[in-house]
């Protein structure tokens, strides 16, 4: 029996998607991945899941016809279930003009994102897809480190063709990565998620 993918310490007896299935509207990209995980680790990740759906959904709904069918289909029920979290976030949004892809300003509702469900995905993401390309966990001597972003740093461009691409679903998600192979506990992970949100990780190791 394989060991969890996440905590890396029980028994992988069900599978979990990374990055988690809620984030894509039906039908489903067929190249998801998902990797073995125990039931703590994949039970216990659903609300997180849940969170970060709705507030990427609010960022991306305007972008392609797939993110506005995420908010329509999936985000429009959440809310309409968890009125506190409606609520919450009529409260902490504000209205704001941005340059829309077309190059127009425009107005858009901005949403403050609940920072630890986004850092607990990501987070959880990373782990699962280190494992996916590894063949391994995160080794315990490394830390993992969760970064926001506006885009694709500007430092990182020169060197960003060193890094291996996977696309999941239509342009939905793309992820580049690289995991060292001299010292596994160095790995570089960039997110584009409906080119609306960008998050990045590194793991490193952890020295006494």
């Amino acid at each position: 029996m394989p060991i969890c993918a996440i905590c890396g310490e029980r028994e992988g007896i069900t599978r979990d998607h990374v990055p988690p299935k809620a984030i894509f509207p039906r039908p489903r990209p067929a190249n998801l991945v998902t990797v073995p995980a125990c039931p703590e680790c994949n039970n216990g990740a659903s609300d997180n899941d849940d969170l970060f759906k709705v507030f990427l959904s609010m960022q991306a709904a305007g972008n392609n016809e797939i993110a506005t069918r995420l908010f329509q289909e999936k985000t429009v029920r959440t809310l309409e279930r968890n009125q506190s979290l409606l609520t919450a976030i009529r409260r902490e949004s504000t209205e704001a003009e941005v340059v829309n892809n077309q190059g127009h300003l425009e107005t858009r509702t901005g949403v403050l994102w609940n920072s630890a469900a986004h850092d607990a995905v990501i987070e959880r993401t990373i782990r699962g897809l280190y494992f996916h390309h590894s063949g391994s966990q995160v080794p315990n001597d490394a830390n993992l480190s969760v970064q926001w972003l506006h885009g694709v740093p500007e430092e990182m461009l020169p060197n960003i063709h060193l890094l291996n691409e996977v696309v999941l679903g239509d342009n939905q998600v793309t992820y580049k990565y690289i995991i060292y192979e001299n010292d596994p506990r160095h790995s570089l992970w960039l997110f584009d998620f409906y080119g609306a949100h960008w998050a990045s990780g590194h793991t490193s190791p952890i020295y006494p």
